[in-house]
């Protein structure tokens, strides 16, 4: 629909169709240098800050709608959402699949739904990336890269909807020439919530606010072999989000409170900071990247039932320390070599069931060393070889403690040590069939640290867990710049070993984590850009596949779950845009019409396959205008359909409980750059 209003706007307005020049070449900085996206063999995909702001992307659970195959589903809320890839995702909250990096800063999983802020580009990359990213890299890594400005200038924006309503302003300040900037970045958002309680009447109670501010010291002398950089940030969200509706009242967006329990509350503040030096010594970059990560959690949620809300305050720290070398320039021989270390400390306490057991506490402290290197060795002007590697080594310690307050046997206390060794290679090599066309085909192998619940129950959680691993096969195509300089395109095969998948297991409130499974998931993904002219612009990307249990059997309750389909993997995931920009003669106005379509198929949210979200399709469609000296305006149509899409879930007996998205939004963005 949105095309055949664009051509026909187009046609009133006297709007040219022209071929475009040939596109830039876009750089990604994800594999730790340089490279042309072109010259990669692997399967990554760029959304620059053009693409962000036409799509309405904000967050970094909007950023689905721009890469093929990435799911992102709040498990409850926003300090518990779950990124999936290639089919690959974590039943625990707390060691994650997929790896986020925003600045350079490696995000606790409590953190990785955040507001995007002044945002240059976002990579993504896609099957695991054991050899650059270590852990937590099992299916993938986004990362966030926020704009670096020479000169003055920014921009404020005012955001008003049904729901959502707030503001943000970013810009840089010269406050040496060609040599030290301050970039500074704020946002504030209210949003009123669409879910009503019928067990006490109150409207809209899964109402949000949230508040984000980032200042970043760079020194980068024009020239200069130096450059360093600081930057702070500080965020806080406040929410009422953590609701769960019965079947019945999914579609009417209706709470009851009688039944669950009552209105639930989060808290979360995070603090950043990181630093960063390089150095250029001749055809090599020296970089050191110190960062540090917290974030502090309050939750107070009901237990399913009528009563008190439940308390679970949590204290994560992340500090991470990068020291690497990597080649500056092309040549026949390009890498990176480096080491790494970070420490994860965790603490988290739980309130007492009156009359059962007393609070209890526990603190997790993980650490991990590594050593990797990868090289791309370059045969003749058609053929490369990439060749890397990575060695950890993990330790992750436990203390937890609750006292037998009421005298039945309930308390425990516990503690315990574990190491682990792993070794992550990768292999790549590919073939140039045209200058601007590429084959490759690729094996590597990420994994998940080993250690121990974070959400102890019972005596069983100190046994702790190993690690996970996952090997990936590939083969790809990419091509640049097909038809006329108008088209790109990217195709890529691939399939996912999963082994000692770590998987709650027991009964639902006694759960702990084993790695009870193996997996296997295998599929196809498909990007495809189109820009017959300078003013349309047609994006579609596919991920088709299959992600299956290949022995699953729970150890305490016995039940079997092979070949069951693992949680928050739809087979089928489809997405696409259409754009149309018209420059009218008469006004110096230009207007572009954007539609959005994503469909994705059947997803379970457990492993037993009870809790489901139908397969679901929505629509977007929005209105970019440019009225001259900096000034624009977004308006923009969320679930067109109003469509109420579930987002995680669970069964108890014959009943489902859902989170879900509220819906349909409609916002109007008043921007104006300077």
């Amino acid at each position: 629909m949105s095309i055949t209003l664009s051509l026909f706007l187009a046609a009133v307005t006297g709007a040219e169709a022209t071929v475009p020049e040939p596109d830039k070449e876009i750089v990604v900085t994800a594999t730790k240098r340089a490279r042309d996206v072109g010259m990669l063999d692997a399967p990554v995909s760029v959304a620059t800050a053009e693409n962000l702001t036409d799509q309405g992307i904000v967050s970094t659970q909007d950023i689905q709608r721009a890469f093929p195959g990435l799911i992102v589903n709040m498990r409850g809320n926003r300090a518990y959402s779950n990124f999936t890839v290639r089919g690959i995702s974590s039943p625990d909250y707390f060691n994650p699949s997929v790896q986020v990096y925003v600045d350079g800063v490696a995000q606790t999983a409590s953190a990785f739904s955040q507001r995007l802020l002044d945002i240059d580009r976002v990579e993504f990359l896609r099957g695991p990336q054991g050899t650059l990213y270590g852990a937590n890299a099992l299916g993938g890594v986004l990362v966030i890269t926020s704009r670096q400005r020479t000169a003055n200038g920014g921009y404020v924006q005012a955001t008003g909807g049904d729901l959502d309503r707030g503001g943000e302003a970013a810009g840089t300040l010269v406050l040496s020439p060609h040599a030290l900037f301050l970039d500074m970045a704020g946002s504030a958002m209210w949003t009123r919530g669409r879910i009503d309680d019928a067990g006490t009447g109150d409207r809209n109670i899964d109402s949000s606010r949230e508040f984000v501010g980032r200042a970043t010291l760079r020194y980068a002398p024009a020239g200069s072999r130096l450059s360093a950089s600081l930057t702070g940030l500080r965020g806080r969200l406040v929410s009422h989000e953590e609701l769960y509706l019965l079947p019945d009242d999914v579609d009417a967006l209706v709470y009851r409170s009688d039944v669950y329990g009552p209105r639930p509350y989060l808290r979360r503040d995070m603090t950043s900071v990181a630093g960063k030096v390089d150095l250029r010594t001749g055809p090599v970059t020296l970089s050191s990247v110190t960062t540090f990560q917290r974030t502090e959690l309050v939750r107070d949620f009901p237990g399913g039932r009528p009563g008190p809300l439940l308390s679970w305050p949590q204290d994560e720290k992340l500090w991470t320390q990068e020291l690497r070398a990597a080649t500056n320039r092309a040549g026949p021989i390009e890498g990176v070599a480096g080491l790494w270390f970070q420490r994860n400390d965790f603490t988290g306490d739980k309130s007492g069931f009156a009359g059962f057991f007393g609070a209890s506490t526990n603190t997790v402290v993980a650490t991990s060393l590594a050593a990797f290197a990868e090289a791309t060795v370059r045969l003749g002007s058609r053929v490369s070889v990439t060749l890397g590697g990575r060695y950890s080594h993990d330790r992750s310690r436990i203390r937890a403690s609750r006292p037998d307050t009421f005298g039945n046997g309930m308390g425990f206390s516990f503690g315990g040590t574990k190491r682990f060794d792993a070794v992550q290679p990768k292999a790549s090599i590919a073939y140039a069939l045209a200058p601007d066309v590429r084959a490759y085909a690729a094996v590597s192998r990420g994994y998940k640290p080993g250690g121990y619940n974070r959400s102890i129950s019972s005596p069983i959680d100190g046994v702790g867990y190993r690690p996970e691993s996952g090997t990936n096969w590939e083969a790809g195509l990419r091509a640049a710049r097909l038809a006329n300089d108008t088209l790109s395109l990217s195709l890529a095969a691939y399939r996912i070993d999963s082994r000692d998948q770590q998987i709650y297991v027991g009964q639902l409130g006694q759960q702990t984590i084993r790695n009870a499974a193996r997996a296997r998931s295998q599929g196809i993904e498909a990007e495809a850009a189109w820009r017959p002219d300078t003013g349309t612009s047609i994006t579609a990307n596919l991920a088709a596949g299959r992600s299956r249990f290949r022995r699953f059997v729970d150890p305490f309750t016995a039940m079997s779950y092979s070949g069951n389909t693992l949680p928050y993997a739809p087979d089928v995931i489809a997405r696409g845009t259409a754009e149309r920009r018209v420059t009218r003669m008469y006004a110096p106005v230009s207007v572009s019409l954007w539609g959005g379509v994503a469909y994705a198929g059947r997803m379970f949210f457990d492993e037993a396959n009870a809790a489901t979200q139908p397969a679901v399709a929505t629509v977007d469609l929005g209105v970019n205008a440019g009225f001259g000296d900096g000034f624009t305006m977004r308006l923009l149509v969320r679930n067109v359909g109003d469509r109420i899409v579930r987002t995680s879930g669970y069964v108890v007996g014959p009943t489902q409980f859902s989170t879900v998205d509220v819906g349909r939004r409609i916002s109007l963005t008043l921007r104006r750059d300077f």
